[in-house]
């Protein structure tokens, strides 16, 4: 069987772990590389937790590649740690990586990927845009070789102000010129906290994860009980897997409901800075360019996350 190609562009970040797990146990990808973007936490943690994850999920063939460590424009003071814990994937420790990145950076490495795969590319993008619109910026070309671009970011509302999504808040005119270039699959704050998993659903992997029969079991096994922790525990929103529910509406088209809708960014200083501004009235008369994820199967979702710690405890 043919795989799929995969690319994942992250900043590892606790959900982005569960991503990357998650579309590392789905047989018909083929996960070709990792690219490292600033975001949840800084560029040197990301870059490192990709090299980690990498060798955590024995992903023998996949490249990691080096973007992005600031926004295109506006300045960066924000560090999620707070969130994602120490080091960025809940204080989890890793042994040190074996192999190092790629000498390309990430936005030439995507290019050649999408290039070499000759338009069947998969592109999730869950933190924010830096590389792509880089990739973008320095390859206008780029578009037709990719077949799907999914993000996780922006929404109907927001989580660092009312109107702005984080992963789009960090870089809104990278995110601004993506949506503007490439048609965008959008799985937003308003699909993620829909698709919230309960304190059961955290018990139930714990229970499958319990034992750590190898690397990968037992790094989940610690991820979900930080997860569990940190949200139920301390009032972070840990029961947001946010980043894996852009996967997971890829790996079961039942997981997510899209509709399209003409979608900007806001990249001016003003108060809805980073808002990606639905027109979900179609009051602008611009044309539709973006899929918006507007409905969730909780269950699915859940159940999606559940058979992928399956996966690892059994192998």
């Amino acid at each position: 069987m043919k795989k799929i190609p995969v690319i994942i562009d992250c900043d590892p970040g606790v959900d982005d772990s569960y991503a990357i797990a998650l579309a590392n146990s789905y047989p018909e990808y083929e996960i070709v590389a990792l690219t490292a973007v600033e975001g949840n936490v800084p560029a040197v943690l990301t870059r490192h937790n990709c090299l980690c994850l990498r060798e955590t999920f024995d992903m023998e063939n996949t490249k990691v590649a080096y973007g992005a460590t600031v926004p295109l424009v506006r300045p960066y003071f924000r560090e999620e740690s707070v969130t994602h814990g120490e080091g960025g994937v809940g204080g989890i420790q890793f042994p040190q990586p074996t192999r190092a990145q790629e000498e390309k950076e990430a936005w030439d490495l995507i290019y050649d990927e999408a290039v070499k795969h000759n338009g069947e590319l998969v592109v999730f993008a869950v933190g924010p845009l830096t590389n792509i619109a880089t990739a973008l910026r320095k390859y206008p070309d780029l578009p037709k070789y990719i077949k799907k671009f999914v993000i996780m970011g922006g929404g109907t509302f927001g989580n660092v102000s009312k109107t702005a999504e984080f992963n789009i808040w960090v870089d809104p005119t990278a995110a601004k010129e993506v949506f503007e270039k490439l048609e965008v699959y959008m799985v937003g704050l308003n699909a993620t906290h829909a698709a919230a998993v309960s304190i059961e659903d955290f018990d139930e992997m714990l229970e499958i994860t319990a034992g750590g029969k190898n690397k990968a079991t037992e790094f989940l096994h610690k991820l979900t009980q930080f997860s569990k922790d940190n949200s139920f525990g301390r009032g972070q929103d840990n029961n947001v897997i946010h980043d894996a529910l852009a996967v997971a509406g890829e790996i079961n088209p039942d997981t997510v409901k899209y509709e399209k809708y003409y979608v900007y960014v806001e990249d001016r200083e003003v108060e809805n800075v980073g808002e990606t501004v639905v027109d979900l009235k179609g009051e602008s008369g611009k044309e539709q360019n973006c899929w918006v994820a507007m409905d969730v199967d909780q269950p699915l979702f859940a159940q999606v996350i559940k058979d992928m710690c399956k996966y690892y405890a059994e192998k």
